[in-house]
């Protein structure tokens, strides 16, 4: 494992105790156990762990107690909260003492690796870069963010280029405009913007802006007093508070109504709010990046945007290529997704994993509509499926594999070249018939959904002799 280290999980119910122990075991590291608070702060002392799992609720002392002794004795080691009871103010309270991330119970083994990872990420770009902090003052950061931009995978010229544009600007502390196709890795760029910046040491809040109605959307990003509406019944802080110091990420920012843009306009201008419910000002300081799948520029221009807000948050555009524009990406994304896979569910066998031709012509002739996301799906299920290191065309979804004929058979055998052109040409043929008859074959109206110009899809049909009558 490229990340290991000693690791200590406090937690006063044994089952969910060993529970940890097991799973974080098993991805290399050395656990040690305590199902006393007290007694922890013994082990925390003597032994010096680079990382502290700790439930919040425990008699005798909370997980908060825990953080604050642990900060004070050694403010490197890492502490994350667990927690089955998580609201905003836990989140506001742990991260302003220090806690590194807070995961909610019942846990996935996934959410345990993922913080774990990131843990011992930031630790060793804070150990690499000790000795040169008083002259370097970025260095840490830019160790940090070295590990986040290596998950953005690509050798293209167009992801290239977004790599480098991250770069440049994450050391600004401009807002950001992401766009993108669903799936494209909006959110993994905007972290990667995050843990390049100087903010990179605070929290970075993610809020899906079209999962929630308006009311509920607009107490999550600015909270409410008590009383402020039915159910309210104690105060809540929002998630501009839990950010303060660090970078809100608004996803799909164009699903806001009118009138949370307006609220958001006032707050990106003034750097301050105030709860729902409340007349107290609350001063913030954080950075916004905000992303959509839709040209807000476009949605402006129609009244369906605010053109000021639009403005606001438009001071740095970065556009994501959608996958099928990234030359040669598909094949590099899926051998890495495939190691992950392996990695993540211990499936080494000192055997590299690989796909046969097939399979790489198969994947690199699909079109990938849902992108990065759904390579990745994708390729989970073919390693899922797979009974040895080696992933084969009758591993993936019967879409990437259809012939013309209708079946896979024809395309097995015979050269990587005539595999692939085959592959690709069963693919357009049926990819193209599918688009037409979705718009009764209105050409203009197919090649707008495909992205492509109209003349494109006339050569396709005539190339595959397709007619509007055709079943």
């Amino acid at each position: 494992m490229e990340h290991a280290g000693k690791i200590l999980i406090v937690d006063d119910e044994v089952e969910a105790l060993e529970n940890c122990r097991r799973i974080l075991s098993r991805l290399g590291h050395e656990c040690l156990t305590e199902n006393d608070p007290v007694r922890a702060l013994t082990v925390i002392q003597q032994e010096r762990p680079a990382l502290v799992f700790t439930d919040l609720r425990m008699p005798g002392l909370s997980g908060i107690d825990v953080l604050n002794a642990t900060k004070r004795l050694d403010p490197t080691i890492k502490v994350v909260l667990m927690t089955a009871f998580a609201t905003v103010q836990t989140a506001v309270c742990s991260m302003r003492q220090g806690a590194l991330d807070y995961i909610l119970k019942p846990y996935t083994s996934k959410d345990l690796e993922e913080v774990t990872r990131r843990a011992f990420e930031e630790r060793e770009g804070h150990e690499d870069t000790a000795l040169f902090s008083q002259r370097h003052d970025l260095l840490p950061t830019l160790a940090r963010a070295k590990h986040t931009l290596r998950q953005i995978v690509g050798k293209s010229a167009a992801i290239q280029a977004v790599l480098d544009l991250v770069s440049k600007v994450a050391r600004t502390d401009a807002n950001i405009l992401i766009y993108g196709e669903s799936g494209t890795g909006k959110e993994l760029v905007a972290r990667a913007v995050h843990h390049h910046s100087q903010r990179a040491s605070r929290p970075f809040v993610p809020v899906d802006c079209v999962s929630m109605p308006d009311a509920l959307l607009e107490s999550e990003l600015f909270g409410h007093e008590r009383g402020a509406f039915t159910g309210a019944h104690t105060a809540k802080s929002g998630l501009f508070e839990v950010a303060h110091g660090g970078t809100v990420f608004l996803d799909e920012v164009s699903g806001m109504s009118h009138t949370l843009q307006s609220r958001l306009l006032r707050v990106l201008q003034e750097r301050q709010f105030r709860r729902v419910g409340g007349t107290r000002y609350i001063d913030i300081d954080v950075r916004v990046i905000a992303a959509s799948n839709r040209d807000l520029g476009e949605a402006q221009k129609r009244g369906e945007f605010r053109e000021d807000l639009y403005y606001r948050l438009n001071v740095i555009p970065i556009v994501l290529p959608p996958l099928r524009e990234r030359e040669g990406d598909v094949e590099v994304l899926a051998r890495e997704f495939l190691q992950r896979f392996m990695h993540q569910h211990r499936m080494e066998t000192g055997i590299i994993p690989t796909f046969e031709p097939a399979a790489v012509a198969a994947l690199t002739g699909y079109s990938w509509p849902g992108n990065v996301r759904e390579l990745q799906n994708v390729i989970e299920r073919a390693a899922a499926l797979a009974d040895g290191p080696v992933i084969r065309l009758e591993h993936l979804p019967s879409g990437l594999r259809l012939s013309p004929s209708g079946d896979s058979s024809s395309v097995e055998g015979g050269s990587y070249k005539q595999v692939k052109q085959e592959v690709v040409r069963s693919f357009e043929r049926s990819f193209l018939l599918e688009l037409l008859q979705r718009h009764r074959w209105h050409m203009g109206h197919a090649a707008q959904e495909a992205g492509v110009d109209r003349k494109t899809i006339e050569r396709m049909v005539k190339r595959h002799g397709l007619r509007e009558d055709r079943e």
